[in-house]
């Protein structure tokens, strides 16, 4: 009988409990989709998972075990069904080579749950950890998410992440990310990189001198929405919008242009909603007032937005292309789907001129209710 290809130091999947359901039958693993039961005539065979830590050639491993009283083809079948299973991987297919020291053992966790995650990443775990080291991210603008967002990024593997954050530390700050009490009232990109170096020493944090940056974090808006979109379509730059908006957070749309909808977009949507969002969305611009937004809820919205780009850098599909999620509360997300507009040219589409907006908004087209003050 043929067998396949030896793996290069097999290494059975990190995290896997292990379970007897009884004397010959051993659950692998918790999840659905992961969790496979193994029947074993012998259960000294199972010895042989202890053997699969990456250390060992397929053939070391199969030696060893046959000096704990396992006859070969018992360890044979018994890797052949782990290989077939997917719980036995190359050691290499883990975590890349060249990741070494403090950096290897801060990214092992990460590496491992990207090999046990259901469904699979469309690459190996080192694969996934690879281009995250390589990628560069900038987070931008103001507010309480920004600091959270960027330690997030530098956690998660991100080789590269450029705190270009507006204002001072405030209190607000200071939830999940590393800064202290001894920071509030120090500029926020300062802060934020002194705490990216005590977390993730290995992550770079200055400006890069060359090459692309993969993706902006784009926190809120200090400009108008058609300039800001029109810069980001200039230079093909894909980003994702986070925002904060009467205390709730919103995370997307993640636009790759010249694909829509766009940040131009959505202002036109709401222009045609309401024809006073041009004088308001201006006002927003400069309101640099700190909102109130619960711990959990800050923390809930950044480790989404933190998933939204890691899901663009490793090759999968960000769940806020072409849609907003607010954060309601921790673990309460509503989404908002949007389109691109007929107005704009994001697309690639020949934009529809625009006529103004004769109508004003009432509750029940979703604006507002009008109310007038007594004198």
């Amino acid at each position: 009988m043929s067998h396949p290809t030896p793996l290069p130091r097999p290494t059975l999947l990190p995290g896997l409990t292990r379970l007897w359901r009884d004397r010959h039958t051993l659950q692998l693993g918790l999840a659905p989709g992961r969790a496979v039961l193994l029947e074993v005539a012998n259960p000294r065979a199972t010895r042989l998972l202890d053997l699969l830590d990456g250390t060992r050639s397929e053939r070391a491993v199969l030696a060893h075990a046959a000096t704990d009283r396992v006859a070969p083809d018992e360890a044979r079948a018994l890797l052949d069904t782990l290989r077939a299973a997917g719980l036995v991987v190359p050691a290499h297919s883990l975590l890349p080579r060249d990741l070494v020291g403090p950096a290897r053992a801060r990214l092992a966790d990460e590496a491992d749950a990207l090999a046990l995650a259901v469904p699979a990443p469309p690459a190996t775990p080192a694969q996934v950890v690879r281009r995250r080291r390589a990628a560069r991210i900038r987070v931008t603008g103001a507010g309480p998410l920004g600091a959270t967002i960027a330690v997030g990024l530098a956690q998660a593997g991100v080789g590269h992440v450029l705190p270009d954050l507006a204002g001072p530390v405030r209190p607000a700050d200071l939830v999940g990310t590393g800064l202290t009490a001894a920071d509030v009232g120090r500029p926020r990109a300062v802060a934020v990189r002194d705490a990216l170096r005590r977390c993730a020493p290995d992550t770079a944090t200055a400006p890069p001198r060359r090459g692309r940056i993969e993706l902006v974090v784009q926190l809120g808006s200090d400009r108008p929405a058609a300039l800001l979109a029109a810069g980001y379509a200039q230079r093909r730059q894909p980003h994702l919008l986070v925002d904060l908006r009467g205390g709730v957070p919103v995370v997307g749309p993640l636009v790759r242009p010249p694909v829509g909808p766009c940040l131009n977009c959505l202002d036109l949507h709401r222009v045609d909603r309401d024809p006073d969002w041009p004088r308001l969305a201006a006002q927003l611009a400069v309101d640099h007032a700190e909102r109130a937004c619960a711990a959990t809820t800050r923390l809930a919205a950044a480790a989404y937005a933190v998933a939204e780009v890691l899901a663009h850098l490793d090759g999968g599909t960000p769940e806020t292309l072409g849609c907003a999620v607010e954060v309601t509360r921790a673990g309460r997300f509503r989404r908002r789907p949007w389109a691109p507009h007929p107005s704009c040219g994001c697309s690639g589409r020949r934009p529809i001129r625009r006529s103004p907006h004769p109508l004003r908004l009432d509750r029940s087209s979703g604006g507002p209710e009008s109310v007038t003050m007594a004198e």
